[in-house]
């Protein structure tokens, strides 16, 4: 299992639009859970940061092989949680990229996603 750390920054006062996808995930793991596993990887952990000018979240995302990941999405057969993503990736990105933060070592190996 490989592991990746995104870091995203985000707009001003997100944090109540990320608390708003995280409860939609954790109660419809479901659609989420399909969507991840026809792009190749899921999220593992997602964690919050505010400092005085920016806020941003880190989530760890883990794969078999990143290599394989569906860069595609026109492939991909979408779910309702597809609408709500794109709500707070709209509304909450700030502008440009991610940051994809070098993984060195993912101790937990063994992890595998589960609802």
């Amino acid at each position: 299992m490989q592991s990746k750390l995104l870091k995203i920054k985000l707009n001003p006062n997100s944090r109540s639009h990320l608390d708003t996808l995280i409860s939609y995930m954790r109660e419809n793991i479901e659609f989420p859970k399909s969507e991840m596993e026809q792009k190749g990887y899921f999220w593992d952990s997602v964690f919050y940061e505010k400092e005085d000018k920016f806020e941003c979240i880190y989530i760890v995302i883990k794969s078999d092989d990143f290599s394989n990941i569906m860069m595609d999405e026109s492939e991909l057969v979408v779910s309702p949680f597809r609408d709500v993503y794109e709500k707070f990736r709209t509304t909450c990105w700030a502008p440009g990229p991610y940051i994809d933060l070098e993984p060195i070592f993912c101790f937990n190996s063994s992890l595998t996603f589960s609802g």
